[in-house]
C-alpha cells in the first residue's frame, strides 16, 4: 500500500537574519560580493534574491522584507543553497506575513503565494478580462524570467493535474501546471505551478525538482517497440466504476457507470529494459500482464455486525484485542466523527502513539472502525524510519519487533491468514471479495512482507477502485489494513439498471488505434511503500499515451464515450467549453451558459452521458448549484452540524452541505424547521432566493408595492414581489407579455441562464455572491 511521501534529505546548516528591515531598500542592493551570503555553495546574496522578488511581484513594494534565513545542505528538491524570505504587509489594523524562496545557486524562484487580501487592486470577477490563452502565454513568460534556466519551448503542460478550484462565483483564477524538459524529453522530475488571476496577474509559484542526476536520453528499446507491447499487453475488463464527486464522496450522489477499463493498468516501460514497472509501487514488485482472481475458501471466518447502539471505544477494542498495542509506552486518543466517504455514517479514530527520546511523535498505531457495525476499515503500524530512529538512539519497535526472532511464514501460510482476517475483518467477504494476483511477497530492509489486494466484487463484475488491502510481516503480524465500506441495497439497485451496450471487441479496437509510447524521464521513489523506503530515482521510460494525452480514460459500456475518472477535464479545461457540450445541450438556447456551468464543475452529465437542459429542477438543486458555484470541488460543512438545520434535510442528504452553506451565510429566511428542497422550483422561489444571496433582502421589503410589479397581469400570485423587482432591475430575469409567471417551474437551462448573469455582476453589487 502507498503511504504518505516521505522524501528524505541531509539535514542542513542554516542561519537566520531576522528583523534586517530589508524592504524596498533591496532594490540598491550591489552585489553579493558586497554583503556575501552565508555558507559556501550559495552564489546569490539576500539583496539579489530579494531584489529579484520585488520585480517579479509588484504586490512586494508596498511590504516589508522582515526575514531573510539561509539553508545549506540537499533539501526536499535537491535544492543545495536555498534563501527563505518573508514579508510583511499592514492593512488597517492587520499585519500579514507570507514568504518566498529562492535558489542559492542560480537565482532561480522556488515559491511564492500571494493572498488576496493583501492587495489593493481590484479583483478580477467573471466574465475574465484575459482568455486562458492569454493567461497560460503570461505564465510562461513569466516562469523564463523566475526560471533563468528553463526556456518557454521546454514547459509540457501536465495532464490529468487537478488545476485548483476554480469557482464562478469569486475570484477568477487559472492554475496553470508544466513538467520541464531535460536533455530535451519531458521530464516528470521538474514540476512547476504557476496562478494567473483573470486581469493577468501572477499570484502564485512553485517549482518542485526531485532529482539532480539524470540518465542518457538515448533508449536502447524504440518508440514502436513499445507501443506494440502496449498494445500487445492491452487488457480491458468491465467494471462498475463510481464517477462521483472526486474531492467530496461524502456529499455528492453516486454515479455508477459500467466502463470498459485497463485491467491491469497500462503501466510504464523502462526505455533501457523493457521492464514494466508502476513509479508508485515499490519498483522490485512484479505488475502482472492480466488480472486473476481467486475466490475465498469455503469455510472461511464470517464478519459479523454489532448490533444495538452506537458502540464505545472501549467496545471497539474488545472487538480487535489482538490489534491493540501491549506496550505501556504508547497512549491513546479516540475520537467518534463522522466518515469522510460517508457523512451518514460514524466511525471510531483509536491512535495509539509513543514520544521519542528527543520529544517529538513516534511510532505510532491507527485504527479506524465503523462505529454502527464494528467494522474495521482502515489499521497501520508506523514506524520511525531507521535514520530517525539512529538520531534518536531509539529502542527498536516493540510493535513489529516482538516477533523478530520468529520463524518466518512461507507465502501459502501468509496467503491463508489473508483469508482468514478478511473473512473476520469484511462484511460476506466470501461473497463480495476474490483475491488478486496483485498480491505479492516482496523483502523489505532484509524482511519479508506479504501484500495481499482482494477486489470487490457484484456478481460477476469487479468493482472499480473498491478493495480490500492487507500487509504482514514475514511472521504473520498484520502491518496495514484498508477497506471500502460494503455496497448498499441502493447501489446494488442501480448496478442491477446497468447493461453494457457495446461490444468489448470494439472497445478494445477504439482503445488500441488510440494508444502511444512517449519518451518521458520518470521519477519513482522518494517515499514509503510498507516498511522499506524506495529511494528517488530518475529513469528513462516510455509512457503510454490516449490520443496523445497520459490520462488514460475508461470508455463507457453504454454510451462508448471516453471518460476520465478523477480528472477535472472541464476544470481550466480549453479554449471552447462548448467542444465538451452533450449532444442535448448543443444547438439549445442556453447552450453557452449550460457550456460555463458544465465547465466550473456546477453541473456534470448524467449516466447517459446527456444533461437535460430542459429538465424541471427543485429547489435542493438550486441550492446545490450556488453552493457548488462557491466552492465546486472542496467540502464546505461542519460534520457535527451536518443536517441539523432543517427537519427534513438529514445529513445524508444530497443538499445538506449547501443547505448548511446557505444557512451559515444567512442566506435562508426560512426558519419553519423544514425547507422541502425536493419541491419543484418555481420562478418566485428563484428570484427570491437570489436576492437573498446578494443580500437585498431588507431592501427588498421597500419594493413589494413597486408599480412596475403591481402592473402585471399576474401580480397577485407573485409572492415576493420586492425579490422579482430587484431580479428584473439587476437584468437576471425578466417579464414576457405583461406576466411573471411566478408559479411556472424553472428548468435546468433557465437556472444557468440566470447564474450565470449573477456571475456577471456580481463585480458590481456590494455583497459578492463568494463574500469577498
Amino acid at each position: 500500500m502507498l503511504q504518505v511521501p516521505i522524501w528524505a534529505g541531509a539535514s542542513p546548516a542554516s542561519v537566520s537574519e531576522s528583523g534586517t528591515g530589508i524592504a524596498k531598500e533591496a532594490k540598491a542592493a550591489n552585489s553579493a560580493a558586497a554583503n556575501p551570503a552565508p555558507g559556501e555553495k550559495a552564489k546569490i546574496s539576500k539583496e539579489e534574491a530579494a531584489k529579484k522578488m520585488v520585480a517579479l511581484f509588484p504586490v512586494l513594494n508596498e511590504a516589508k522584507l522582515e526575514d531573510a534565513s539561509y539553508t545549506e545542505g540537499t533539501d526536499n528538491s535537491f535544492n543545495e543553497s536555498v534563501w527563505m524570505l518573508t514579508w510583511t504587509i499592514t492593512r488597517g489594523n492587520s499585519t500579514y506575513s507570507f514568504s518566498a524562496s529562492v535558489d542559492g545557486m542560480t537565482g532561480d524562484v522556488l515559491n511564492f503565494y500571494q493572498p488576496e487580501y493583501v492587495s489593493n487592486e481590484s479583483r478580477a470577477y467573471y466574465p475574465p478580462e484575459i482568455s486562458q490563452e492569454q493567461a497560460e502565454k503570461a505564465a510562461k513568460a513569466f516562469i523564463v524570467q523566475a526560471a533563468s534556466s528553463i526556456k518557454a519551448d521546454d514547459l509540457v503542460p501536465q495532464e490529468g493535474v487537478n488545476n485548483g478550484n476554480q469557482s464562478l462565483f469569486g475570484q477568477v483564477v487559472y492554475n496553470f501546471s508544466y513538467s520541464a524538459k531535460v536533455n530535451g524529453i519531458p521530464s516528470d522530475g521538474e514540476n512547476i505551478q504557476i496562478g494567473v488571476d483573470g486581469k493577468g496577474r501572477i499570484f502564485s509559484y512553485n517549482r518542485m525538482s526531485t532529482s539532480k542526476s539524470y540518465p542518457s536520453a538515448n533508449p536502447k528499446i524504440s518508440s514502436s517497440d513499445a507501443l506494440e507491447s502496449f498494445k500487445k499487453d492491452l487488457s480491458l475488463g468491465l467494471a462498475y466504476v463510481q464517477f462521483n464527486d472526486y474531492y467530496n464522496p461524502a456529499r455528492s450522489k453516486k454515479d455508477w457507470r459500467l466502463a470498459y477499463i485497463p485491467a491491469p493498468s497500462i503501466t510504464m516501460t523502462d526505455a533501457n529494459t523493457g521492464k514494466r514497472f508502476n513509479p508508485l509501487q515499490n519498483s522490485e514488485q512484479t505488475v502482472p500482464k492480466a488480472l486473476e482472481y481467486t475466490a475465498l475458501p469455503s469455510g472461511s471466518a464470517s464478519f459479523k455486525a454489532h448490533q444495538g447502539n452506537t458502540l464505545t471505544s472501549k467496545e471497539v477494542l474488545q472487538l480487535y484485542p489482538d490489534l491493540v498495542p501491549s506496550s505501556k509506552d504508547y497512549s491513546l486518543s479516540s475520537s467518534l466523527t463522522n466518515y469522510w466517504m460517508d457523512s451518514g455514517k460514524q466511525v471510531w479514530s483509536l491512535n495509539w502513539y509513543k514520544k521519542s527520546a528527543l520529544g517529538m511523535s513516534g511510532d505510532s498505531v491507527y485504527m479506524m472502525v465503523d462505529a454502527g457495525t464494528g467494522q474495521l476499515i482502515s489499521y497501520n503500524i508506523n514506524e520511525l524510519p531507521a535514520y530517525a530512529k539512529e538520531a534518536d538512539n531509539a529502542k527498536p519497535s516493540p510493535i513489529t519487533d516482538a516477533k523478530s526472532n520468529a520463524p518466518g511464514m512461507s507465502a501459502s501460510e501468509a496467503q491463508k491468514k489473508a483469508f482468514d482476517l478478511a473473512g473476520r475483518y469484511y462484511p460476506e467477504a466470501a461473497k463480495a471479495l476474490k483475491l488478486s494476483n496483485d498480491s505479492s511477497t516482496d523483502q523489505a530492509n532484509g524482511k519479508t512482507v506479504h501484500r495481499f489486494v482482494f477486489q470487490q466484487f457484484y456478481k460477476d463484475l469487479p468493482v472499480y477502485n473498491q478493495q480490500v488491502s492487507l500487509v504482514l510481516d514475514g511472521s504473520g503480524k498484520l502491518l496495514s489494513y484498508n477497506a471500502n465500506l460494503p455496497l448498499t441495497g441502493d447501489d446494488r439497485q442501480k448496478l442491477d439498471a446497468l447493461t453494457a451496450k457495446i461490444k468489448p471487441e470494439d472497445a478494445a479496437k477504439t482503445y488500441r488505434e488510440a494508444l502511444g509510447a512517449q519518451l518521458i524521464y520518470a521519477s519513482t521513489g522518494g517515499y514509503y511503500v510498507e516498511s522499506k523506503f524506495a529511494e528517488p530515482r530518475i529513469l528513462l521510460a516510455y509512457a503510454p499515451t490516449f490520443n496523445g494525452d497520459r490520462h488514460l480514460p475508461f470508455i463507457n459500456a453504454v454510451t462508448g464515450k471516453n471518460e476520465f475518472y478523477g480528472y477535472f477535464g472541464t476544470q481550466n479545461g480549453g479554449a471552447d467549453p462548448a467542444a465538451n457540450l452533450p449532444s442535448d445541450a448543443v444547438g439549445h438556447g442556453a447552450g453557452k451558459e449550460l457550456a460555463t456551468l458544465l465547465e466550473y464543475g456546477i453541473i456534470a452529465p448524467e449516466s447517459d452521458g446527456l444533461l437535460h437542459p430542459d429538465k424541471e429542477i427543485t429547489y435542493g438543486d438550486l441550492l446545490a448549484m450556488i453552493a457548488k458555484g462557491v466552492s465546486p470541488t472542496q467540502s464546505y460543512y461542519d460534520p457535527g452540524r451536518l443536517g441539523k438545520q432543517f427537519k427534513d434535510v438529514p445529513a445524508d442528504s444530497p443538499y445538506a452541505e449547501a443547505v448548511q452553506m446557505f444557512a451559515d451565510r444567512g442566506w435562508l429566511r426560512n426558519t419553519s424547521g423544514e425547507l422541502h428542497p425536493e419541491q419543484k422550483l418555481t420562478r418566485d422561489k428563484l428570484a427570491e432566493t437570489i436576492v437573498n444571496v446578494l443580500r437585498y433582502d431588507k431592501l427588498s421589503a421597500f419594493y413589494e408595492s413597486d408599480p412596475q410589479i403591481l402592473a402585471l397581469a399576474d401580480a397577485q400570485a407573485i409572492q415576493h414581489k420586492g425579490a422579482v423587482k430587484q431580479a428584473i432591475q439587476l437584468g437576471l430575469m425578466s417579464a414576457k407579455d405583461g406576466k411573471f409567471e411566478p408559479a411556472r417551474p424553472v428548468t435546468k437551462a433557465e437556472a444557468a441562464q440566470v447564474l450565470v448573469l449573477l456571475a456577471q455582476i456580481q463585480g458590481k453589487v456590494d455583497s459578492p455572491v463568494a463574500g469577498y
